[in-house]
């Protein structure tokens, strides 16, 4: 399963972002940037989890996994509509 970003600009201000890691992700992020017309002054900026970064403690009852911080590499926005096709229906 694919973790998206989506970054969100208007007007050249940062508004914020937009992460989701559902088995319907690319779906999601599809719908969303849809909703977010250029002609009304947004600008998006798509990235792709490639791989992740984790915090594990070690102690007398194992490893424990403190967090995890997944790591972003950009991905243009027809590469979602690809794997949109690709993924099961729901």
């Amino acid at each position: 399963m694919k973790i998206y970003r989506i970054v969100i600009f208007r007007h050249g201000r940062l508004l914020g972002q937009f992460d989701s890691e559902t088995p319907w992700a690319a779906e999601a992020v599809h719908d969303l940037l849809q909703r977010l017309p250029e002609q009304e002054g947004y600008r998006t900026e798509l990235f792709v989890a490639h791989d992740e970064r984790r915090l594990i403690e070690s102690g007398p009852g194992g490893l424990r996994l403190l967090g995890r911080e997944p790591l972003f590499q950009p991905l243009p926005l027809a590469a979602v509509r690809a794997d949109e096709s690709t993924e099961p229906t729901r």
